[in-house]
């Protein structure tokens, strides 16, 4: 009998499989690479992008930090309790350091005198130390606005602000051991003891260093404040990465509460700027000057507090009247200036 045509005896033998021959494998290997060199090469990028973006960010912060601290302290500026009687004491130039609490400046009965509630120092003080150059260091002298009860904690040191009109003087100053023989003022019904407020007095500065003793020293920029506490005053960092300071000042010539004209130095202001304000007031007096400023104008310079490759900074800062315009730097660092007006309450709203 005749097999079928399309019939076929079976075999022991499978059909051959065909494989990858030399040349597709080395195309394969090559595609293979060029797209794990395209991988690393984004995923590098994403990296340095990143990086960026994290300094940045840092630098935005403690610019922003930095200038919302100034404008807190600044908006509370000479205030000396809730009497209209310390308004009316005679302005006396801060000691930036004191050593006891009759260097703070407060002193009654005649002749009553209060710190000016702004500052600015000219050569840096010996309770601080690493002082960027062409930075400006600001005085700020206030009380707490939370009261406290006497006789308060032992160390501080606290101002009592008569609201009597029987006691024989407008404040008493003094520490928290005092007791009733200095912290004797009484409110309003003559009777019942006055509260307490703990004197406040801030020197802001740029540092050029953040920790600046010891083996940790280093080289960020850093903005300061040296802050009266316990009878002493205490350095502390503030916020990294800020390389200049620099203020303004709006003074108020005609009485008004409002500034009428802008200087960098109340206590002699550069002949440019007299000539820009009302050309019969006089500068003679630096303590009338001081309390004659109703606004003041913050310069921050921030920079990022490590360098960015490939980065080269020729870009110029405006930092206010004092310097004008800063820079370039041509270095590896990004910088931003952050500006802001404050208004100083407690001079214009009585003024107002």
């Amino acid at each position: 009998m005749k097999a079928h045509p399309l019939s076929h005896r079976r075999t022991g033998h499978s059909p051959r499989v065909r494989g990858f021959t030399l040349v597709e494998l080395m195309i394969g290997i090559t595609l293979g690479l060029f797209i794990m060199i395209g991988l690393i090469s984004l995923l590098v990028s994403n990296v340095a992008s990143r990086s960026e973006l994290d300094k940045s960010s840092r630098q935005i912060e403690n610019g922003r930090y930095a200038v919302q601290l100034l404008r807190e302290d600044l908006r509370n500026a000479g205030y000396f309790g809730s009497s209209g009687n310390v308004a009316f004491t005679s302005p006396a130039i801060p000691v930036p350091c004191p050593a006891q609490i009759t260097a703070l400046s407060y002193a009654a009965p005649l002749p009553n005198t209060v710190p000016l509630a702004l500052y600015a120092l000219t050569a840096a003080p010996g309770c601080i130390n690493n002082v960027a150059p062409n930075t400006a260091m600001l005085v700020v002298s206030r009380v707490d606005t939370s009261a406290v009860t006497p006789p308060g904690a032992a160390a501080e040191t606290y101002l009592q602000v008569s609201n009597c009109a029987t006691d024989p003087k407008p404040f008493a100053i003094g520490a928290g051991t005092a007791g009733t023989a200095v912290f004797a003022l009484k409110q309003k019904d003559c009777v019942t003891s006055e509260f307490l407020r703990k004197v406040v007095q801030h020197v802001y500065f740029v540092s050029t260093c953040d920790v600046c003793t010891g083996t940790g020293t280093d080289t960020t920029p850093t903005l300061k404040m040296a802050e009266y506490v316990n009878g002493a005053m205490t350095v502390t960092p503030l916020a990294e990465g800020i390389e200049n300071l620099q203020f303004d000042y709006g003074v108020d010539t005609d009485g008004d509460g409002a500034p009428d004209c802008y200087t960098s130095n109340p206590t002699s202001p550069p002949a440019a700027e007299i000539a820009a304000c009302s050309p019969t007031y006089l500068w003679t007096s630096a303590a009338t000057n001081w309390t004659n400023v109703m606004t003041v104008r913050i310069h921050v310079l921030a920079r990022n507090t490590e360098a960015s490759a490939g980065w080269k900074d020729t870009r110029t800062y405006d930092m206010g009247l004092a310097l004008g315009q800063v820079g370039p730097f041509n270095d590896n660092y990004k910088r931003h200036v952050y500006s802001e007006l404050v208004r100083l309450y407690n001079g214009s709203g009585q003024r107002e």
